[in-house]
């Protein structure tokens, strides 16, 4: 649906990143090439 390379040099912050829904949507940002940063309650 996304053609690749649409998020070369974007930094994307994500909350709740470590399991479920953030989970999967982090690694959705990675494919599409976006620097993710996670932050979460747990390491």
């Amino acid at each position: 649906m996304f053609r690749e390379g649409l998020l070369d040099g974007k930094r994307i912050l994500i909350t709740g990143g470590g399991t479920g829904p953030g989970r999967e949507i982090t690694a959705k940002y990675l494919e599409l090439g976006a620097e993710v940063w996670i932050a979460g309650r747990t390491a």
